[in-house]
C-alpha cells in the first residue's frame, strides 16, 4: 500500500511539474526563450510499451525531473493523435518510439535519439544536449521553421503513411539531386534507412559532413546499409578474413575513431556471424575493438541463451567482452547482462562485481536496487 502510495505521489508531482497540455510549438518556443531553457520532446504513442516504461520508470525519478525541471521545457506529443505530430513526423525523422528531440528557443534541432533510457541514460543525454547547445552544435540539415513545401513530396508521403519509398522511387529521387547536402536533400533515405549506391558512396566519403548535419543516431542506419553492401560486393569473390581485413584497412579512413568503432561492430557481426557462423571469431573480434552502441551486447547473449550455444569458451570469451565494455555509466540492463554472464560462467567473483556496480548505479540515480541487493546475499 505504502509503494503505491508512494507511486501515486511521484506521478502527481511528476504531472504538476512538467506541462502535459499538448501546446502549439510557437508557444513553447517563446517560454523556452523567456526562460532561458532547451525544449525536451517527448515523441510517444498510446500503446508504445518503451513509452510507457519511460512514464511510469524514468520521467518521475527525482534525479531525473531535477534534470530537466532546471534547463527544459518538457513538451510530450502524442504522434499519431496530436496536430503537431503530423510535424514532427516530417520535420524530425521519427524512427523509433520513444523519439526524443532536443530543441534551443530558437527551434534548432540539437539532438534527435529514439528508445528506453533508463534514468541514467536520460541523464547523461541531457548532459550531453547542454553541453551542445553551449558550444552551439546543432543539426542544422533539420529546417528551423517547418513548411511542407519544402521538403520532397515523396518523402512527406512516406513520413505521414510510411508509404511510397521502394528502391526504385529512391533510385528516381536521387538521380534528381546533385546535391544532397542542401536542406532537407537526404531526408528520404534518412528515414528509409537506407542507401542506394550513389547515397552509400556520398555518405561514407564524407560521413562526418552528414553526420553533423543529421546526427550520428539518425545517420548510422544509413551508414550500416552502405558499408554492409559494400562488403557484400567486395567480398563476392573472396570471404577469406584476409579480404575482410583489407576491406577495413580500405574504409577506415573515412571515419572518425569513435565511429569507425561502431562500424566495426557491425561489420564484425556480418562478417562473422552472418557469413562464417563463427561466433568465437566474433567475439575474439569485438573484444579486440571494444565498443557499446546500443544493445548489441545483450541482444546476442538472449541470441545465444536462447539456443543454448553457451559453451564453456563462448561464456569465457563473454565475460572477457564484457570487462572490455561495461563501465558504471553503462545501461542498467546491460550491467544485469554482464552480470549474467559472469554467473553462467562461475565466475562469482565478476557476477558480484557488476552486481554491485549496478546498485552502485542505482543509488546514484535513486532507482529501486532491493532485487540486486538479494541477488548478492545469494551469492556463492
Amino acid at each position: 500500500m505504502n509503494r503505491i502510495k508512494f507511486l501515486i505521489s511521484a506521478l502527481l508531482l511528476f504531472v504538476t511539474s512538467f506541462s502535459f497540455a499538448q501546446e502549439d510549438l510557437k508557444s513553447v518556443l517563446a517560454q523556452a526563450k523567456k526562460t532561458n531553457k532547451l525544449i525536451f520532446v517527448d515523441c510517444y504513442f498510446t500503446g508504445c510499451i518503451p513509452c510507457e516504461e519511460m512514464d511510469r520508470d524514468v520521467f518521475p525519478n527525482p534525479v531525473v525531473s531535477k534534470a530537466i525541471d532546471k534547463d527544459f521545457i518538457l513538451l510530450k506529443v502524442n504522434i499519431f493523435k496530436d496536430k503537431l505530430g503530423d510535424t514532427l513526423k516530417v520535420q524530425h525523422i521519427l524512427n523509433g518510439f520513444p523519439t526524443f528531440l532536443v530543441l534551443n528557443a530558437d527551434g534548432r534541432l540539437i539532438m534527435n535519439t529514439s528508445g528506453f533510457k533508463d534514468p541514467g541514460d536520460l541523464v547523461s543525454l541531457l548532459k550531453t544536449a547542454k553541453e551542445n547547445a553551449v558550444n552551439n552544435k546543432y543539426l542544422d540539415g533539420y529546417s528551423t521553421i517547418y513548411k511542407e513545401s519544402d521538403y520532397p513530396a515523396l518523402y512527406v508521403n512516406f513520413a505521414l503513411t510510411r508509404k511510397g519509398l521502394t528502391a526504385q522511387t529512391l533510385d528516381d529521387y536521387a538521380n534528381g539531386i546533385t546535391d544532397f547536402k542542401a536542406k532537407n536533400a537526404l531526408m528520404p533515405f534518412l528515414i528509409a534507412r537506407t542507401a542506394n549506391e550513389k547515397v552509400a558512396d556520398l555518405v561514407i566519403k564524407d560521413y562526418q559532413t552528414y553526420a553533423n548535419l543529421y546526427g550520428t543516431d539518425v545517420l548510422q542506419p544509413v551508414v550500416d546499409k552502405a558499408l554492409l553492401t559494400a562488403l557484400d560486393k567486395s567480398m563476392k569473390n573472396d570471404n577469406s578474413e584476409q579480404a575482410f581485413n583489407q576491406f577495413l584497412s580500405q574504409h577506415k579512413k573515412y571515419f572518425p575513431a569513435n565511429s569507425w568503432k561502431i562500424n566495426l561492430q557491425t561489420l564484425g557481426e556480418s562478417y562473422f556471424l552472418r557469413q562464417k557462423k563463427d561466433t568465437v571469431g566474433y567475439l575474439n573480434f569485438a573484444i579486440a575493438n571494444p565498443v557499446l552502441y546500443t544493445f548489441h551486447f545483450s541482444a546476442l547473449y538472449s541470441t545465444i541463451s536462447g539456443k543454448k550455444g553457451f559453451t564453456p569458451q563462448i561464456t569465457n570469451l563473454f565475460c572477457k567482452w564484457a570487462d572490455a565494455i561495461i563501465t558504471a555509466e553503462s545501461s542498467l540492463e546491460l550491467i544485469k547482462t554482464a552480470a549474467a554472464v559472469n554467473k553462467r560462467a562461475g565466475n562469482m567473483a565478476g557476477y558480484k562485481k557488476f552486481i554491485l556496480m549496478a546498485i552502485d548505479k542505482c543509488k546514484k540515480y535513486q532507482m529501486s536496487f532491493k532485487d540486486l541487493e538479494d541477488m548478492l546475499a545469494t551469492a556463492k
